[in-house]
């Protein structure tokens, strides 16, 4: 702190004798323009420019007052026939013009004081209003730079889940069109209640419908579920649901049924879970990431805890590989799920593209299922009986 007083100090004493030394040189410089030329011999009109020359020299701003009276000149006689015209040197004027110039600045000090000290008070409030928004705008840019940071975080996850699940579909594919054609099998189904076992597959696997030659598997696979929830007496025949969707008007095709037998059109979901609630059902349908498989291979295996009637939609190629029925759709193909058994690592559907002897009670390897299931966004239908049906079944 003292070594920055005394630097100020010293500059301030450098500055007053750099001022100093200024004033000097501006008073000797009038003093010069005011004496004569070195031969002591100057004609009127040179005298008069230097006298001129002088009095703008010794001020910083024009004279106000009247203009000083010519000097008079003496004859000197030199003992020659020539004379000439000499001016009177002054040995004490020169110290007021000396004095009046130093003096004259003194106001313009004043002044140039009063003047700057506005300016310098603006000028310092700029610097602060320079340094607070420079501030803001540091936040600005370490704020921006956190949001594309994260963006670009996001972007990269993105990038490399949307690259997974292009390989795991391209692997589909590949196995859907290479692999070899894989028949169903229909092994003997554990007992409900067996340890390893969840859900009740033997018990549900009589609810089966074949959809024969038709594009119906999701009808079909709603009558499945109806009979699973209410028996058998109350589960629709292949003929009777497919003339009441040929009569229902469709909720996602307006002006149409939800199947039209004459074009063998596709079902959707939607109209699917309507025809459900027709019945006494309340459906309700999950789809999930490829991401979520371990979460929707958790909430399957609670809804069959549960009891829930259930069905999925899976790629019927990826399934059966080449043997796939042609009446099962490469995507979207309805199948009911009635158990898994965990002991086996085997999930037992019903699938209505297959007659009955085959497609009745089916052990699928959990693997092939999976890859199946995933290729169609594990979409899952749950279905439970409705609370007044549930409370007509109790009485």
């Amino acid at each position: 702190m003292k070594s920055s007083k005394r630097a100020g100090r010293i500059t301030t004493f450098g500055f007053a004798v750099g001022a100093g030394l200024l004033i000097a040189a501006g008073a000797g410089s009038a003093v010069a323009s005011a004496a004569p030329e070195d031969s002591g011999h100057t004609g009127a009109a040179t005298s008069t420019a230097s006298s001129s020359s002088a009095s703008s020299a010794r001020s910083a701003r024009p004279s106000t007052g009247a203009a000083g009276k010519p000097k008079p000149t003496r004859m000197v006689s030199a003992g020659s026939d020539t004379s000439a015209p000499v001016v009177k040197l002054q040995t004490r004027k020169p110290a007021p013009a000396a004095t009046a110039v130093s003096t004259k600045p003194a106001p313009a000090s004043d002044e140039l004081t009063s003047a700057t000290a506005p300016a310098f008070k603006q000028a310092a409030a700029q610097r602060v209003l320079t340094t607070a928004r420079a501030q803001r705008a540091a936040l600005d840019i370490a704020r921006d730079l956190n949001t594309l940071r994260r963006n670009i975080e996001l972007l990269i996850r993105h990038q490399i889940d949307d690259l997974r699940q292009n390989l795991a579909a391209l692997r589909s594919d590949l196995a859907a069109i290479f692999a070899p054609g894989r028949r169903p099998t229909n092994p003997d189904i554990p007992a409900d209640e067996t340890p390893g076992v969840i859900g009740t597959p033997r018990s549900r696997e009589g609810y089966f419908i074949y959809q024969g030659q038709t594009n119906t598997c999701a009808l079909s696979t709603a009558a499945m579920l109806i009979g699973q929830l209410y028996g058998r007496d109350a589960m629709p025949t292949w003929e009777q649901i497919v003339n009441e969707a040929a009569t229902t008007p469709s909720y996602t095709k307006p002006g149409k049924p939800i199947y039209d037998r004459v074009n063998d059109t596709f079902v959707s979901t939607t109209d699917v879970l309507q025809l459900l609630q027709t019945h006494g059902v309340t459906p309700k349908s999950t789809e999930y990431t490829r991401g979520q498989g371990d979460l929707a291979l958790t909430n399957l295996k609670a809804a069959l805890t549960r009891g829930d009637a259930i069905a999925v939609s899976v790629k019927a190629d990826i399934i059966w590989g080449n043997d796939a029925p042609d009446t099962a759709y490469t995507g979207d193909h309805l199948i009911t799920v009635l158990g898994i058994d965990m002991n086996k690592n085997v999930v037992y559907v019903n699938d209505s593209a297959w007659e009955q002897s085959k497609g009745m009670g089916m052990a699928l390897p959990m693997k092939v299922f999976l890859s199946g299931w995933a290729a169609d966004s594990y979409t899952t239908i749950t279905a439970v009986a409705a609370a007044s049906a549930q409370a007509t079944l109790a009485a």
